[in-house]
């Protein structure tokens, strides 16, 4: 990635690693001129290695995090710019007829496409002087392929044609480590790549047939070759320029000039700029392919490491919580130790700087190994992904890491764990030293009362300021936030005023449980505006809240534990000894409690949600719109009458095909009328009667005035200039990271379900030829982006467009129990001419729905890795509570307990956070995905969605972890089983 959030990823990595840089001078003066307090802080670190090593586990996850999001957003860009290269080699810009641009754009040809002579090369070289490299004249055609050895067939070859003079300054073309050249070919021989070879079966000597529209050649493959810059990552084919304007019939012709800048891509603008008052005039345009490209390889690399960012925030927030609950455990271990420091004359500031340094050592440690644990993680991930898009064909993706990305994962791992760190020893320095060296509460401060009534006014101003920001955008998330403030505010003012804390704290807590798990909002303010930041504010919310409640009510859930298992003698002592210490350590207790039931919660509204909608698009009628088959076939070689055509199939009887439906396809400029909009590129689709007659797509919105979708349909088939378009191209209230196309509607939401009629003109920017559309409904979410575009009769686009717009995709039914992948084969196999790709639409579904499942169990895999911090924190608290309660356990050891029971009183205390996290995050994220799924259901995209709940796999999860985490406590808890009384009664 070259950028994350907009920001340059090497400028920002050089500027957190200057911070981080500063940050240790200042850590550094410090220890230099306090040398004993930094021996002090760092022989902490080898004291007790053990705990030293689950203290580097638990702050290196969010390391980890952060490393293993960027690492895959670098795998992503990398990935799209080696196929963006694969294709374009050193060519910098295409100059085409007009409309490549948008051909490019939208990746859609058209039948029609305009050749021009090859002398205007020469122009393209004169008025590029001094900016102009090289300038290649050439063919770039799609064809299909027929191995006559190995007999098989490839529909889909690029057939890539230039001049061996043009491709000088190109690269070259290599094989066996040999340089070629196409001037050394004969008439008849052909290059052919090595991804045609694999698809074919070839290798150099085979004779082939190329099919292409109306002609058919057969040649010899020279050789197999490796050469970037054929205008494919897939099959391609290379012929001399001469060659292939004799098989396509056209002498002295070309489709398009390559151009090769002599500062490179970044000077795109300007080759561009000066290249367009020269061939203007000529019907052409030149397109900065690869710039383009390249920004989009970089905004989805940045897109995939938002996503897993976003996602991993909240084991992020758990680390975060770890990091400070070490610290707050450390000093409580070291009170007496820190209370007599203060007594004998360290100042404050002494022990901040003494656990500054030591903190430093594990963040600088725990950065490290995290940053490493991330690059393996997100290996894993890639592989992963790799399977799931190798399914669908759409990208072979290879894994890659910047170092950019790797300092920028360490530097915020250091110093997150350096600003946690300085909060929590600025807090724990605030003793009293008295108490602290008799190892006792501190008493409440003096001035609290007044501190109260401060913090809570200010909270509940900047609430509602931001109820009032949210209110009046009918923006959900500063509402929420501002409600969220509000009720926190209140909390140290009712105290202040007297009330007791249970109840203050309970009825916050409900509050925002309430606020965030019902649809309060909806009730009180109608439809607002939410994305995802309102999932984070309320999962952290919703957290709190239960933490609050579950906290200040503990003894009564324990009470209520406690008589019902009580009443088995061998255990009644042991619960009444595990109920005491969480009651009696209210804090740390919480904080664990926060920290594994935010990842719990995560997990579970995760995997739930994901389930429910991708059980609800693997539904066939939805996605194949009625039909089974779905073919295409080259913008060179259209079958115009499909349906007398498929009579002529071998093997396929005349009943067996029901419908048969024909599609054109169209690269435009589109523009909404009445508003300020800009014309984007986008697809126009021409639909026959057959179609719209039939299928049976859903849509999500339509215009005022009609009563359903099949009365849509049936509008668009009556009338001429009625439009429907895909889902991607309508703003939303709920922005959940959905990819928005270039060309946007305006006036209405997704969500409004109904709006007016929105006029649209189309325009073709090879011929200049428009036409005005009406846009009167939207298709549901549950269609499938092969659908992508702007979709109205054939009879309204082939007045204006004539032979630009011939069908080359088709739609087929069959009647029930006919083999749609069969008589897929049967239709490539007869077709092959027409370079026709076929798929049964059951198939392209299944492997949608495989895909989708695999990234939704890497999403949840990698919202999981947060469980880790939970499991550490058990360890951490286990480990602490050990010598803690050492004396403690002597006595209980000396009056009768024994060994047993001592390690089952750990393991029940451990237990209680770990299966109550486990229940509350579960039932919160059940009841929150329960809203989701029934405001989805309110939409006509998802009204069959069903709520679905993946029990199994949230159970094997669930008990795993909890059986780690017992595993973690375990040791801790043997360890103070083989305490001796009279060592231990013994122990200061």
């Amino acid at each position: 990635m070259t950028k994350i959030f907009g920001i340059p990823v090497g400028g920002l990595a050089a500027v957190l690693v200057a911070l981080l840089g500063f940050a240790l001078c200042i850590v550094g003066a410090l220890a230099v001129r306090n040398r004993i307090f930094l021996r002090l802080g760092i022989r902490n670190v080898g004291r007790r290695r053990a705990r030293s090593a689950l203290i580097v586990t638990g702050l290196m996850l969010g390391t980890a995090i952060i490393a293993a999001a960027l690492a895959t957003g670098d795998t992503m860009s990398s990935t799209i710019r080696s196929s963006a290269t694969s294709a374009l080699g050193r060519t910098d810009e295409v100059v085409a007829a007009n409309g490549v641009g948008a051909a490019l754009a939208t990746q859609s040809g058209a039948t029609g496409r305009r050749f021009f002579p090859a002398g205007y090369r020469d122009v393209v070289v004169r008025s590029g002087s001094g900016a102009v490299a090289a300038a290649a004249p050439v063919i770039v055609q799609p064809v299909a392929v027929q191995d006559v050895s190995s007999r098989q067939n490839e529909p889909s070859v690029t057939l890539f044609a230039s001049t061996a003079d043009g491709l000088r300054g190109f690269g070259d073309i290599r094989a066996d480590g040999r340089t070629l050249s196409l001037a050394d070919l004969l008439r008849g021989e052909v290059y052919l790549n090595a991804k045609g070879a694999d698809k074919l079966g070839a290798r150099a000597g085979d004779t082939i047939r190329i099919y292409a529209g109306s002609s058919v050649a057969t040649a010899r493959v020279r050789a197999v070759v490796h050469y970037a810059g054929a205008a494919t990552d897939s099959a391609g084919l290379l012929m001399p320029l001469r060659h292939a304007q004799r098989l396509l019939g056209k002498t002295g012709q070309i489709n398009a000039i390559f151009v090769v800048n002599r500062a490179g891509v970044s000077q795109s603008n300007a080759v561009v700029g000066k290249l367009k008052p020269a061939i203007a005039p000529l019907g052409l345009e030149a397109d900065k392919t690869k710039q383009d490209a390249l920004k989009s390889a970089d905004a989805a690399g940045a897109a995939f490491m938002s996503l897993f960012t976003t996602f991993g925030s909240f084991s992020i927030a758990a680390g975060i919580l770890l990091i400070f609950l070490i610290f707050v455990m450390l000093a409580a271990e070291r009170r007496s130790e820190l209370g007599i420091a203060r007594a004998v004359g360290t100042r404050r500031g002494h022990l901040v700087e003494m656990f500054l340094f030591e903190g430093m050592a594990y963040g600088l440690i725990a950065a490290a190994v995290g940053a490493l644990v991330g690059i393996v993680v997100a290996y894993g991930m890639v592989i992963v992904m790799a399977g799931a898009f190798a399914a669908t064909g759409e990208l072979h993706i290879s894994y890659a890491v910047e170092p950019a990305s790797i300092a920028l994962a360490y530097a915020v791992g250091v110093l997150l764990t350096l600003a946690v760190v300085a909060f929590s020893a600025w807090r724990v320095s605030r003793m009293n030293i008295v108490s602290a060296i008799r190892n006792l509460a501190d008493p409440p401060p003096e001035k609290q009362r007044r501190r109260r009534w401060l913090l809570g006014a200010v909270s509940i101003a900047l609430g509602v300021l931001l109820i009032a920001s949210g209110v009046g955008g009918k923006n959900a998330a500063p509402l929420g936030l501002g409600v969220s403030l509000a009720v926190l505010g209140l909390v140290p003012i009712l105290r202040a005023l007297g009330l007791h804390e249970r109840a203050v704290r309970t009825g916050a807590g409900l509050a925002l449980i309430a606020w965030f798990v019902l649809p309060v909002q909806r009730w009180l303010f109608g439809e607002l505006k939410v994305d995802f930041s309102i999932f984070l504010l309320g999962g952290l919310m919703i957290v709190i809240g239960a933490t609050w409640t579950l906290m200040y009510n503990a003894d009564v859930l324990l009470g209520a534990l406690g008589s019902t298992f009580g009443r088995i003698k061998s255990l009644a002592p042991v619960l009444r000894m595990a109920m005491a210490y969480p009651l009696r350590s209210l804090f740390r207790t919480g904080v664990t409690l926060a920290m594994f039931t935010l990842v719990v919660f995560t997990l579970v509204v995760g995997a739930t949600t994901t389930g429910s909608f991708v059980g609800a698009a693997n539904n066939l009628k939805a996605f194949g719109g009625g039909f089974d088959i779905r073919a295409t076939t080259s913008p060179a070689a259209p079958i115009v009458d499909m349906r007398g055509a498929i009579a002529h199939v071998p093997g396929l009887k005349q009943g067996d095909v029901r419908l048969v439906s024909s599609l054109s396809s169209l690269p435009v400029k589109a523009r909404q009328l009445g508003t300020a909009a800009k014309e984007a590129s986008y697809v126009v689709h021409g639909a026959d009667a057959v179609f719209l007659a039939n299928t049976t797509y859903g849509l999500a919105a339509w215009a005022n005035g009609y009563a359903s979708p099949a009365a849509v349909w049936h509008a668009v088939r009556a009338r001429p200039d009625l439009a429907v378009v895909d889902q991607f191209v309508v703003p939303r209230k709920a922005n959940w990271g959905a990819p928005a196309a270039k060309f946007r509607l305006r006036g209405f939401y997704m969500e409004d379900k109904t709006f007016d009629p929105v006029r649209v003109v189309v325009r073709d920017p090879q011929t200049g030829r428009r036409v005005t559309l009406t846009v009167i409904g939207v298709l549901s979410d549950a269609t499938p982006t092969l659908m992508s575009g702007i979709w109205t009769s054939q009879g309204t686009l082939a007045p204006v467009f004539g032979d630009r717009v011939l069908p080359t995709t088709h739609l087929i039914a069959l009647r029930p129990g006919v083999d749609a992948a069969a008589t897929a084969k049967r239709l490539e196999s007869t077709f092959l001419a027409n370079g026709m790709q076929a798929d049964s639409l059951k198939k392209l579904l299944a492997d949608v729905m495989a895909a989708s499942l695999t990234f939704d169990r890497l999403i949840m895999g990698f919202m999981g890795l947060g469980l880790v911090v939970g499991v550490a924190a058990l360890g951490v608290i286990t480990a602490r509570a050990v010598v803690e309660r050492r004396q403690q356990i002597g006595v209980l050891r000396a009056i009768g307990f024994r060994r047993r029971m001592v390690q089952l009183s750990f393991l029940i205390e451990s237990s209680f956070v770990a299966l109550t996290s486990i229940l509350v995050g579960s039932g919160l994220g059940l009841a929150v995905t329960y809203n989701v799924v029934s405001d989805s259901r309110r939409t006509p995209s998802w009204e069959n969605m069903a709520f679905s709940v993946p029990w199994l796999t949230l159970a094997v999860i669930f008990l795993v972890v909890y059986a780690v985490a017992l595993a973690t406590t375990l040791a801790p808890a043997m360890r103070a089983s083989r305490i001796y009384p009279a060592e231990a009664l013994r122990y200061q």
